[in-house]
Order: C-alpha cells, then structure tokens, then sequence
C-alpha cells in the first residue's frame, strides 16, 4: 500500500473511533436520564384539623316543665271506666346544644313514684274525655296497679329513661329518634318537636302516640277484656332547659 492510500486508512480510522465514542456518550447520556428522572415532588402540608365548637349543656328545668301521659278506657263496659291524666313530676336531664342542632343530643330520667294521677286541675284543663270526676279511692287503686309488678313495678325499676337518638329536620319542625327504657325493656319511636332557643333557654313541645306494646307492658283488663285500658297512650310535652351555670330566672308554671 502506498503512502497515500495508508493516509487514507487512517483517517477512516480515527473517524470511526470518534462516531463511536460520540456514540457511547449519548449512551451514556441516555441512560443516566432514565435512571434520574424529574426530581420528586415535595407533598402538599398537611390540612388544618376543623375544630367545630363544643356543644353548650342546659339542665332541665323541672319546676317549669311538663309532661302529661293520658289513658284512656275501651272495650264493650267502657263506660264503667274512667280516662286517666298522669302527669310527670321530678324530671331531669340534660340537654347538649351544638352549633348545627341536627348534632345536639338530649337524655330525660324521671322517677315513677313520682307521677301523680288525675289532678282535678289537669282533668278539667283536658275537656270532655276527663270531665268525669274520679274519688280519691279511685285514684289511690290506679296508682297501687300502675306501680304494682304487673305494669311498672316501681320497686325494682324505679325510674323511666327517655334519650335521643338522632335527630332531623321535617317542614317547621324536627323528627326526633327517642331510645326509652321501661322496667328492663327498650324501645324507639320518632317523634315531632317544635323547638325554639331564647337567651339562656330552650323550650321543646309537641304530642304524640305510643302503645303499650312498644313499651312492653300489658294494659290492665278486666272481665276478660270487657273493660280494659286502650293500647294507645297519648302524651303531650313541653320541656324547658337553661343554660349550664346561668342564673334561675322566674320559676313558672307552662
């Protein structure tokens, strides 16, 4: 080979080795980009926690609040018997107020020897069903059964328990989930409310029907049900409460 032609062979050469190291460096190049890739990112801070007010305690204001329980007689010798108002004394409890009122909670205790039955004034306050009047034999012989063993049995179940269960809004007024406890037994029923907060008190009232079947007690029966307690009872409420702590204001009768 001459002069020339050697040249020649080497510069092929020398460009050869330069292409494949162009070659082995965009490799190189290439391959630390695959193995890096974009730098992560930071995670976003942590979201502030939601801190909601806690909910305002009211206590139950026995003195100004009232609870009626109205039985009424039935079957075919009805006319032998009499409708009977009891009325609910020695009420306590209480009330937790939260800022949205779907989120409050309320629970009621009170005792049964504490009801007091058929109060001539609370009798003539309920119309025609109770304008017959009733002797203080009468009286003291529907107070013996209700707290004898075969109704309340006051002697080993002293107290009614009444407690919320949830609570929801319907038209102009709420819809109330109620958990009660009589003797050793425990029932729900819904229930309307009308509510309304004014200062330091709430006042809660309405009415409505349960039956001695939910509550799990027998009505009282004679002559093989010819004269018996109805199975539906009817109660009529209004439940005052006041603030936690706040001075008594003027105690009134509802």
């Amino acid at each position: 080979m001459n002069r020339a032609a050697r040249a020649r062979a080497a510069l092929g050469c020398a460009r050869w080795f330069e292409l494949g190291r162009a070659v082995g460096l965009l490799s190189c190049l290439g391959l630390a980009a695959c193995r890096t890739g974009p730098a992560p990112r930071a995670p976003p801070p942590p979201a502030a926690p939601v801190v909601s007010a806690p909910a305002q305690p009211y206590r139950i204001d026995a003195a100004r609040s009232q609870v009626l329980i109205l039985v009424y007689r039935d079957g075919p010798m009805a006319r032998l018997g009499h409708n009977h108002v009891l009325s609910v004394h020695a009420l306590s409890g209480e009330v937790l107020m939260a800022a949205e009122p779907a989120q409050s909670s309320f629970s009621l205790a009170f005792p049964v020897a504490a009801i007091s039955i058929d109060d001539p004034a609370l009798r003539a306050q309920g119309g025609d069903d109770f304008k017959e009047p009733i002797d203080a034999a009468g009286i003291e012989g529907t107070r013996t059964h209700m707290l004898g063993e075969q109704l309340l049995d006051a002697a080993r179940y002293p107290d009614i328990r009444v407690a919320s269960a949830g609570l929801r809004a319907e038209a102009d007024h709420w819809l109330v989930q109620l958990h009660i406890t009589v003797r050793d037994h425990d029932c729900t029923a819904e229930v309307p409310m009308s509510f309304a907060a004014t200062g330091d008190e709430l006042s809660a009232n309405g009415e409505f029907d349960l039956t001695h079947t939910q509550l799990g007690l027998t009505p009282y029966s004679v002559a093989l049900g010819a004269l018996r307690v109805a199975e539906t009872i009817h109660i009529r409420y209004r439940v005052i409460a006041r603030r936690a702590g706040a001075s008594a204001g003027r105690s009134e009768n509802p």
